[in-house]
């Protein structure tokens, strides 16, 4: 499983999702640049060119059988190195798993004028939720989040998917109840039925539903693997 983090996290924020699954499956999180062990690395001037850089940093990920999953802009950038493994590998994932998403001809981010200032900034924040207002209040963590942040939501800016080209793979969406976002158009994106979960809780409702998420997502991989066995 090859996890594809929100806007402004990385490899900690998901640590835990490591061992939320059985044994079986090998979670491996991708390392965007401006944060933990890539903080010197410039983050490349459009989503699409991250995807490539990810999609060469994690090559050995997408040589055999693994499935993708991403939340929120994770999910743009999951798709894009999909589409990357799916066209110059001939290898799409056994199944993409996308959360708190809209589908990526839907998933541009139009507040870029906002994070300008850091009043903004801090109104975006509040929006999607995730932060405390005691992060928010700390001037220490917001001088080493905002630029992160503000950075991440600039490429989901500029990002725009005019061919929407389908995933040879099964989608299957996960939602938080209280979370606006429309998946509407995610079956544009697959030839497959779509299947559409629920949770409790808005946009970061993965902070809650770690357990019914990993269980949802792994007794997936665990039947399409089989059908693929079987048809094999």
């Amino acid at each position: 499983m090859v996890c594809f983090p929100h806007a402004g996290a990385g490899m900690l924020y998901y640590s835990k999702w490591r061992f939320a699954f059985g044994g079986g499956i090998d979670v491996r999180i991708a390392q965007y640049p401006l944060r933990e062990q890539r903080m010197n690395t410039p983050m490349p001037g459009s989503l699409t060119a991250l995807a490539e850089d990810l999609f060469t940093e994690l090559s050995s990920s997408f040589r055999g059988s693994y499935a993708i999953w991403g939340h929120s802009m994770g999910s743009v950038i999951g798709y894009e190195i999909a589409k990357l493994c799916q066209d110059r590998l001939g290898n799409p994932p056994l199944v993409f798993f996308t959360s708190g998403s809209a589908a990526p001809c839907d998933s541009q981010f139009t507040g870029v004028s906002d994070l300008d200032t850091k009043d903004g900034v801090e109104r975006v924040l509040r929006h999607y939720g995730g932060l405390s207002e005691e992060n928010l209040a700390d001037p220490e963590f917001m001088k080493y989040f905002a630029p992160i942040i503000t950075t991440d939501l600039r490429l989901l800016g500029g990002y725009s998917d005019p061919h929407q080209i389908p995933l040879n793979c099964p989608i299957v969406l996960m939602q938080g109840q209280e979370d606006p976002v429309s998946v509407t158009n995610w079956q544009r994106y697959t030839q497959h039925p779509i299947s559409h979960n629920t949770f409790d809780g808005g946009h970061f409702f993965v902070d809650e539903r770690r357990p019914e998420m990993a269980a949802l997502m792994e007794s997936t991989i665990q039947l399409v693997w089989q059908r693929g066995a079987t048809l094999s």
